[in-house]
């Protein structure tokens, strides 16, 4: 029993490290601390799909799945999307992932928006923690 955040939506996916920092959601941003623009956005190079399983044969699906981001770096603001261009938050809401009879693999997006005023140092990278929250419902 497998929901996790993955690179690719294969049947053995690429998945990101989970709580020890050694492959993250990560962007580079390049700032000048200008003021122009006011703000730079990037988007993590590598794809981000929640994906889910029951290897075990006792799930039927996911529900009440949650997604939430959150980076600790002043003037760095990261956000969810469902897909890529509207409804940008905190924290994004999925629908049921039914694994009765295979994996399932939602494809979501992720930016970092930091400001450009000089508050966030130049040339850092940024990373974020990710959480995903579900209700495992039985076979």
């Amino acid at each position: 029993m497998t929901i996790q955040l993955a690179k690719d939506s294969t049947a053995t996916p690429d998945v990101y490290s989970s709580g020890d920092g050694s492959d993250p959601v990560s962007v580079s941003l390049t700032l000048d601390g200008s003021g122009s623009p006011a703000t730079v956005t990037g988007s993590p190079a590598a794809n981000l799909f929640v994906w889910a399983n029951d290897n075990t044969t006792n799930i039927d699906n996911y529900s009440g799945i949650s997604v939430a981001i959150d980076g600790s770096d002043a003037g760095i603001t990261w956000e969810l999307s469902l897909n890529g261009s509207t409804g940008w938050a905190s924290s994004i809401n999925l629908s049921d992932m039914d694994v009765s009879v295979t994996y399932q693999a939602t494809q979501i997006y992720a930016r970092a928006t930091a400001l450009n005023d000089g508050s966030v140092l130049t040339a850092n990278y940024t990373t974020a923690d990710i959480q995903i929250t579900a209700t495992e419902n039985p076979a």
